[in-house]
Order: structure tokens, then sequence, then C-alpha cells
């Protein structure tokens, strides 16, 4: 009695097709896992705000401008402060 093999390549075939899906959605994760990892840790962990006297707004200091001993959001706001 011959043995049909049909059946049992394409059930290797399926579980192959599954082992390589399960691998490619595990290197997915990991490289999400990998890049959200590096964008926490470059970022710093507070930064100081500064007041802008004109508009009353704050600004992080490293985006303020500096003119007169006082941070702007702006040159706009720093001319109108330093013009009165």
């Amino acid at each position: 009695m011959p043995v049909r093999t049909e059946p049992l390549l394409l059930r290797l075939l399926f579980i192959a097709l599954i082992v390589y899906l399960v691998i490619v959605a595990i290197k997915a994760y990991l490289a999400g896992a990998r890049s959200a990892k590096r964008g926490r840790s470059a970022t710093p962990e507070g930064e100081e705000m500064v007041l802008d006297p004109q508009c009353q707004t704050y600004v992080p200091k490293t985006n303020a401008i500096l003119q007169a001993g006082n941070y702007f959001c702006s040159r706009e706001c720093a001319k109108l402060f330093l013009s009165r």
C-alpha cells in the first residue's frame, strides 16, 4: 500500500510558514522596543522654562531669545517690550 506524502508535505509547509511569521513578528517587536528605548533616553528629563515678560508665555530656555537680560519667545515680543 503506497504512502500518501501530499498531506504531510502540505502540513510541513504550513508549519514552516507559521514559524516564519512568528520570527518576523518577534523581530518587528524587538526593533520597535529598541527604537522606543533610544527615543526615551535621547530626550532630557526636563527643560528649564522662562517667562516672556511681554506676552506672559513660558518658553523653553533653549528656544528663547535673550535680550537686555530678559528671555523672549520671539524677536517681535522683544522689540515691543524694549520699545516701552
